[in-house]
């Protein structure tokens, strides 16, 4: 278990992230900076009192995991920056230990469901904001090539598992779960990209832009040649875009934000310092 200085450190951070990124879509770089000094920092301290080095090569291991998996996350431009820092700092600060059922281990579980239940609300909520544009915009999808295909491909699967549990009584509950859940994959993934369309891609002024931003188009202009393919804008681009937008060669540019990730982390850790593992603790 953490300690008590630690978790109110934790909370602290984790609040102040989940707030920021809700009303700005942005998780600043001086807060994860200064949790990750924070969880350094302490832990260094927890060293020297108890004369071992187990505490701050915890530390340093939980960056380091944190570390790693944020690379993985945002350069598969699954997470912006932000919240890639911000789980560097949850690293530090928490720490890892060699054990499946320590705090560390409980933390990334819950923060894996948490993260897939509050990603699939913040889209629904999207959905019903924008209710009128995303009606049209799912309609619309459901009959272009790419999705029609998709849907032809989750009936023709759906079909052959229902006849394999007529076949097959013994595990017919199963394969009836496993049809619904293939069957309703396809309308799945089209609400995604339908609320994606509607409620994640916003028209900015440069002035407006913040490095890091994703493209939705290329920008080609003169020699300025930016892909939609990086990983957020960069600041040289950046200060490019906005020099062309004063000199008025360039109006609106398309970019796209994500879903804001970090309240994810608060309840993950709530719920670890409360429940431990919630998968142990609901079973």
């Amino acid at each position: 278990m953490l300690e008590l200085t630690l978790i109110i450190i934790t909370l602290i951070i984790f609040c102040i992230a989940a707030y920021v990124d809700v009303r700005t879509l942005e998780v600043p770089d001086w807060l994860n900076f200064s949790g990750i000094a924070a969880g350094l920092g302490i832990h260094i301290i927890y060293s020297l009192q108890q004369w071992a080095w187990w505490p701050i090569l915890s530390s340093i291991i939980g960056f380091a995991i944190g570390f790693g998996i944020a690379c993985l996350m945002f350069y598969t431009a699954q997470w912006g920056g932000g919240d890639a820092k911000l789980l560097m700092a949850a690293g530090a600060l928490i720490g890892f230990e060699p054990n499946k059922f320590s705090f560390g281990a409980d933390f990334l579980i819950n923060l894996v469901i948490f993260g897939a239940i509050w990603g699939l609300l913040f889209t629904f909520f999207l959905a019903i904001k924008n209710h009128k544009k995303f009606w049209r915009t799912f309609k619309a999808l459901r009959h272009q090539k790419q999705y029609f295909r998709l849907r032809l491909l989750s009936i023709i699967v759906t079909s052959i598992l229902i006849i394999f549990a007529i076949i097959m009584p013994l595990f017919q509950l199963e394969i009836i779960l496993l049809a619904v859940i293939v069957y309703l994959t396809n309308h799945l993934i089209v609400f995604v990209k339908s609320t994606e369309l509607v409620g994640m891609y916003h028209w900015l002024t440069p002035d407006k832009l913040v490095e890091g931003d994703w493209l939705v188009h290329d920008i080609k202009i003169g020699k300025l040649n930016v892909s939609k393919q990086k990983l957020g804008l960069e600041k040289k681009e950046l200060s490019l875009l906005q020099k062309l937008y004063k000199q008025k060669k360039i109006d609106k540019i398309l970019v796209r934000y994500g879903v804001p990730f970090t309240p994810a982390f608060l309840l993950a850790f709530v719920s670890a310092v409360i429940f431990g593992n919630i998968i142990f603790a609901f079973i």
